[in-house]
């Protein structure tokens, strides 16, 4: 009977190492979890529900996605370097959106939009990088399409969920004017 490393030799091209089959095996239910979690979120009415819970099972997922892929990329730097340099945007402004929301800052509403679907958006382009070319009917494709192509759709849909559900420059100006009107931090007492 083959082993772990044999079966997901057909995943990755050659017998990956037992701490890269574990990586990955974390790492493809995670991501599949938020693609499905990433559209239910994004298209359920937003008010409490399915929005918000789908949400939160989306940034635990690309948490787990995020610190998968960094170790499946340091495991093989040379090949796939980049996917921890996508998995760390995708990470970073998943994050910026999470927290917008939890915070509710002035202006919340356009980075919760802003950040979690750009998110979402080079999720995808990773995937279809690392996995696109492999893909029947996809693999006939310039490698260009798979990181292109993501944005191509995602881009103009984010910008009409942004147009539709925030006041873009109103927000802007009301997150940098409560970053202009902080207070100063307090001099440290032992300089």
């Amino acid at each position: 009977m083959p082993d772990l490393p044999d079966l997901l030799r057909l995943l990755v091209g050659e017998r990956p190492s037992p701490l890269f089959s574990v990586l990955l095996l974390v790492h493809v239910p995670a991501g599949l979890i938020c693609v499905v979690t990433g559209a239910v979120a994004m298209l359920s009415r937003k008010r409490r529900g399915p929005h918000p819970r789908f949400g939160e099972v989306y940034y635990r997922g690309l948490a787990i996605v995020f610190v998968s892929a960094t170790g499946l990329a340091m495991l093989r730097w040379h090949e796939h370097a980049y996917l921890f340099y996508l998995g760390l945007l995708s990470f970073g402004a998943g994050s910026i959106g999470y927290a917008a929301r939890k915070r509710q800052w002035p202006g919340w509403m356009t980075f919760h939009i802003a950040g979690l679907g750009l998110s979402y958006i080079v999720l995808l382009t990773a995937f279809y990088v690392d996995n696109g070319p492999r893909l029947p009917l996809w693999n006939r494709l310039p490698t260009l399409a798979f990181w292109l192509g993501p944005s191509i759709v995602g881009l103009p849909l984010l910008a009409r969920g942004l147009l539709r559900h925030t006041r873009v420059l109103a927000d802007l100006r009301a997150a940098a004017g409560s970053l202009l009107d902080r207070p100063a931090p307090p001099e440290e007492a032992h300089r």
